[in-house]
């Protein structure tokens, strides 16, 4: 049995992780293009000819999904079985997702499995944050009040002012108590007694 895992903490929440795993559309943009296997439920085959480490295409069936916890495929490449695992676990930060495929039934070369190994990794340490932080950016309104040609972007300070911020201030309320005081004098000047 050889084994190939991984796992990577994400900024996001698991709801959108799995949807990033089970939307085909999105797993073709971050990991490898998918198509349904016509008529078979919970088939699909996985366009992964030509990638680092693989053999050819990979007909993968679905053995379990507890959504958004937990996907187990059952997958087929060449006549080499493997078991993938794909562990989804919310964490303080969003969630940290575990990706774990081990071979039932034949074995990856070595000059393979590395290829193969290094693929899951940028996959899942590169291309799926960057999925995921587009699907966070569409799922923000941009819009404030009226709808036009451009959003107004919120301004978000950097956690504290700055020095030139607080001499700014302390001079706005400087001339401020300043023209009080000239006024209030001039006022008082001039009442009769």
């Amino acid at each position: 049995m050889i084994e190939i895992g991984t796992q990577v903490d994400l900024s996001h929440p698991p709801d959108r992780v799995w949807l990033a795993l089970t939307d085909l559309e999105l797993l073709g943009r971050w990991f490898v293009e998918a198509e349904t296997v016509e008529g078979v439920p919970d088939r699909l085959l996985l366009h992964t000819a030509g990638l680092p480490g693989f053999d050819g295409d990979v007909e993968v069936e679905v053995t379990e999904r507890n959504a958004p916890e937990l996907l187990s495929l059952r997958c087929d490449e060449a006549g080499r079985l493997t078991e993938l695992t794909c562990a989804v676990t919310a964490t303080k930060q969003g969630s940290r997702l575990a990706v774990r495929e081990v071979t039932t039934h034949g074995a990856w070369s070595a000059e393979q499995h590395e290829p193969r190994e290094q693929q899951l990794r940028q996959a899942l340490t590169v291309r799926l944050p960057a999925i995921l932080d587009w699907l966070a950016f569409q799922q923000v309104d941009l819009r404030r009040g009226e709808a036009g040609m451009t959003a107004e972007l919120p301004v978000i300070g950097a956690g504290g002012t700055s020095a030139r911020s607080r001499r700014r201030r302390r001079t706005l309320v400087a001339v401020v108590g300043g023209a009080v005081l000239v006024a209030g004098t001039a006022a008082w000047i001039t009442l009769p007694s």
